[in-house]
């Protein structure tokens, strides 16, 4: 069997290109400099949903009053909602 190459591994070599990779990604800053570039700007949409998130987390998520009422309108056999109306809200969720 014949081996070639540069010989035995030197760990030397090994530990500086780590060392070097390391400073290219930029890991030999100091913290305090990655700090000072690191940042956060929300986009005006970002911040309106964050703030519906807020404004709605104060909020019931069900309307039980509501919800009371169609059960009962379901149970007295009196709750009818037309085909135009469902499909009118099947297209405007999907956006047309």
């Amino acid at each position: 069997m014949k081996i070639t190459g540069e010989g035995p591994v030197s760990w030397n070599r090994v530990r500086a290109a780590y060392q070097q990779a390391a400073r290219v990604k930029g890991n030999d800053r100091p913290d305090k400099a990655r700090r000072e570039e690191d940042y956060v700007q929300l986009s005006p949409d970002s911040r309106f949903i964050n703030d519906l998130k807020t404004r709605l987390a104060g909020e019931e998520d069900i309307r039980s009053t509501r919800v009371e009422a169609i059960r009962a309108r379901l149970a007295a056999g009196t709750y009818n909602v037309p085909a135009a109306d469902v499909a009118d809200a099947i297209l405007k969720e999907m956006g047309r």
